[in-house]
C-alpha cells in the first residue's frame, strides 16, 4: 500500500515548534531608554533595569547638557518603534519627554523629587524616586534620639515642596514637629537653620535640593552639629563619615532594579490609575559611631545588625 505522504511525526513536530513561538511574539516587549550613557549612575541604573525587566531594550543616547530639543527630536524616532513604554534615565530627559508623549507610559527613575520638578505630573508618567522615605528617616531618629522632638529643614520650594510635606507627616507619625522654613537663597538658608537650630534639642534633616549643593550650608550645618552636638541626618554614607549621625544610601543598580520591577507590572496591567511614584525602596542604613557616643546615644542592636557603621 503506497503511503499518502502525508507524516503524522512531521505534523506534531510543526505543531510544537509553533506553540514555542508564538507565545514569545505574543508576548514580547520593547521599552526605549533615554540616558546619556556618559554619565556613569545612569548606566548602573539601566544595568540593573535589565537584570529585572521582561521587555527587550532600546536604547536612545541623549547628553546631559541641557538643550532639551535634542531629546525633543528623537521622539519621532522612538515613537516609529511603537514602544510598549518608553524609560527616562535622569531629571533631563524626564523633562525632555514629560507632556511631549501622552500616549505612552513613561517610567523614570534616577530623579529626585519628580513632583517638584515638573510641578504637574502627566498621567501617563510614573517611576521611582532617588529619594529615601521620610517614614524611614524619622523612625531611625525617634530610635536613636526619642528625647528629640523637634527636626528641622530649611528648602528650596520649587524643588521640595512635596518631600517636606510627607516628612510633616512622617514627623507626626513618631511624636515629632517638623520645622520647615521656605529659603530662596543661600545665605537666607543659612540664616534660617541658625534660627531653626536655636532651640534646644532640634536635630536637622539634610534634604536632597539645590541648597546641600552651597558649601557655605553644608559647612555650617556639619559645624553647628559638631559645636553644638546637634544630630544631622545626612544624604549619604559619606555625610556619615564627615559627621552626620545616620543617612541611607541609595545604590544605583537598586533603583535600577526597582524600576524595572514596577516596569513589569505595568506591562501586566496597563491601567496607569494603579501605578503611583515610588520612593527609593531599598536603602543601606549608615552610622556614625562617634558621634553617637559624643552625643550619649547607645545605637540600639537592632539598628547596629542593619547599619554599616563608621568608627
Amino acid at each position: 500500500m503506497r503511503s499518502s505522504g502525508f507524516s503524522y511525526n512531521r505534523l506534531f513536530s510543526l505543531v510544537g515548534l509553533l506553540l514555542l513561538l508564538l507565545p514569545a511574539t505574543a508576548t514580547a516587549k520593547e521599552v526605549v531608554v533615554l540616558l546619556d550613557p556618559n554619565v556613569r549612575p545612569y548606566v548602573e541604573a539601566l544595568a540593573g533595569f535589565k537584570l529585572t525587566s521582561v521587555a527587550n531594550t532600546k536604547v536612545f543616547a541623549r547628553k546631559e547638557d541641557g538643550d532639551l530639543s535634542d531629546e525633543r527630536a528623537m521622539i519621532g524616532a522612538i515613537r516609529a518603534r511603537k514602544p510598549d513604554q518608553i524609560l527616562v534615565i535622569g531629571s533631563e530627559a524626564m523633562l525632555a519627554l514629560a507632556g511631549e508623549v501622552t500616549d505612552i507610559p513613561i517610567l523614570f527613575v534616577m530623579v529626585l523629587n519628580p513632583h517638584d520638578r515638573l510641578q504637574v505630573m502627566p498621567k501617563n508618567m510614573t517611576g521611582v524616586s532617588m529619594s529615601v522615605a521620610p517614614e524611614r528617616q524619622m523612625k531611625v531618629l525617634s530610635q536613636l534620639l526619642p528625647d528629640v522632638k523637634r527636626v528641622a529643614v530649611v528648602y528650596d520650594p520649587d524643588q521640595s515642596k512635596a518631600l517636606i510635606r510627607r516628612g510633616e507627616k512622617a514627623c507626626l507619625a513618631v511624636n515629632q514637629q517638623l520645622l520647615a522654613k521656605q529659603v530662596k537663597s543661600t545665605t537666607e538658608a543659612v540664616e534660617q537653620a541658625k534660627l531653626l537650630l536655636a532651640e534646644q534639642n532640634t536635630a536637622y534633616w539634610m534634604i536632597p535640593d539645590q541648597l546641600m549643593r552651597s558649601r557655605d550650608v553644608v559647612r555650617y550645618l556639619f559645624f553647628t552639629a559638631r559645636e553644638q552636638n546637634r544630630a544631622l541626618i545626612g544624604l549619604s554614607d559619606k555625610y556619615v563619615r564627615a559627621g552626620a549621625l545616620f543617612a541611607f544610601t541609595v545604590q544605583n543598580e537598586t533603583l535600577g532594579r526597582q524600576v524595572g520591577e514596577l516596569s513589569n507590572r505595568m506591562l501586566a496591567d496597563r491601567n496607569m490609575n494603579h501605578f503611583p511614584i515610588e520612593m527609593a525602596r531599598d536603602a543601606d542604613l549608615s552610622i556614625n559611631l562617634k558621634v553617637a557616643k559624643k552625643m550619649g546615644i547607645t545605637v540600639p542592636e537592632t539598628l547596629l545588625r542593619q547599619a554599616r557603621v563608621s568608627k
